[in-house]
């Protein structure tokens, strides 16, 4: 068996590990989500790679030669990918404009680039495409890619955790779904992506077909991690998909959670705030407002006659939380109570949940072990 064959037995491997896990993945999430948005990005940027190499190795050159200028261009369409996962998170309905396709130019121009350099080579040269004798236009292209793809990472890296800052702030202001933590993981795979593709250029740019190895493994290691956060989550996102919250992206682009200096500098106002918080703590506690899994700003708003920017004023300011946290420490309260007792009440940790706001036990016992530090059962054997 050559090196080139157990090249494309690796490369073969890879693909049909990444199609397991993604029938796997869309199992669990039923086709929806944004788990199944980032699959679809994983493949886009896999497949025309792996059909590149298949045709140079069964040796159908001509379509080697139509898909080279795309599986050599299709590495600058990431992180414009990445950027539209990150809207996507917290905006399921956000959908494309004809403006967003601005983020595609490079891969374009990349593209027609290598089709021109294509069209001066043989097509015995097209199935060894950088990786041997380069000449002087070729090492050009490899250059400006990597070049071009740093300047994404850097550029899109800003973009996506700017808006991700944003959006948590925007949620965690207004709204109380437990579920909004768990959003907490788009973040960290779009990093653990971009630093793993950072690392797949720079060992392209010194041997462009290790690169590819490198950039199997990534796609890999991607959707490994997203099927064990779906699976991790599928029973609750099964049931409660529909609770989602969809925020327009305007909103989110636009709110401040800083406050203007003018607007907390006297102490007035800073004792009006203090009257708003323990009006707000006070109906929150008397009628349970709390246990409503899908409780909003807008809603305690509207019932204590308080402005939403007053209560998230008063909230912040003075009791140092967000409106979310706020509501699901009183929801976590009520479950100690509920948790000491659910023997004599007959609860099970599901009816728990239910009761105290929680959509369901995953997210119940998730919100617990990060606001107490330690699982009901840890819990429970400590207090007594």
């Amino acid at each position: 068996m050559n090196n080139d064959t157990l090249i494309f037995l690796f490369d073969t491997f890879a693909i049909i590990l990444l199609i397991g896990m993604a029938l796997m993945l869309m199992a669990a999430t039923r086709f929806k989500g944004v788990g199944s948005y980032a699959t679809l990005i994983i493949f886009t940027t896999t497949l025309p790679h792996y059909i590149y190499i298949a045709c140079g190795y069964f040796h159908f050159d001509g379509l080697a030669l139509l898909i080279a200028p795309i599986a050599y261009s299709v590495n600058l369409t990431i992180m414009p990918f990445m950027l539209f996962l990150a809207y996507r998170a917290f905006n399921p309905n956000y959908r494309f404009r004809y403006s967003v396709l601005i983020h595609f130019l490079p891969a374009v121009a990349f593209a027609v680039l290598v089709s021109l350099y294509l069209h001066e080579m043989s097509i015995n040269e097209v199935a060894n495409f950088s990786v041997e004798h380069a000449a002087s236009f070729r090492y050009l292209l490899t250059s400006v890619n990597f070049l071009v793809v740093t300047v994404q990472l850097a550029t899109y890296f800003y973009m996506i955790f700017r808006y991700l800052r944003k959006a948590k702030q925007y949620l965690f202001s207004n709204y109380s779904q437990a579920e909004l933590s768990g959003k907490v993981w788009v973040p960290r795979f779009i990093t653990v992506l971009g630093v793993l593709m950072l690392a797949a250029m720079v060992s392209s740019h010194f041997h462009p077909f290790g690169g590819f190895r490198m950039f199997y493994f990534i796609n890999v290691v991607a959707m490994g991690y997203l099927l064990y956060q779906e699976l991790e989550h599928a029973h609750a996102f099964c049931r409660h998909h529909s609770m989602v919250i969809a925020m327009p992206e305007e909103e989110i682009n636009n709110f401040d959670a800083t406050l203007p200096q003018s607007e907390t500098g006297t102490e007035e106002d800073s004792t009006q705030l203090k009257q708003y918080a323990l009006q707000v703590e006070a109906y929150l506690k008397q009628s349970e407002a709390y246990v409503n899994p899908s409780l909003s700003l807008a809603e305690v708003a509207k019932a204590t006659g308080i402005s939403a920017r007053n209560i998230s004023r008063s909230i912040n300011g003075e009791l140092n939380k967000t409106f979310f946290d706020l509501v699901n420490g009183m929801r976590i309260e009520k479950s100690k109570y509920l948790l000491q007792n659910k023997k004599q009440f007959g609860l099970t940790l599901e009816t728990i949940a239910e009761q105290c706001g929680f959509n369901s036990q995953f997210t119940f016992c998730r919100a617990f072990k990060k606001c107490m530090g330690v699982s009901t059962s840890e819990w429970l054997r400590k207090v007594k």
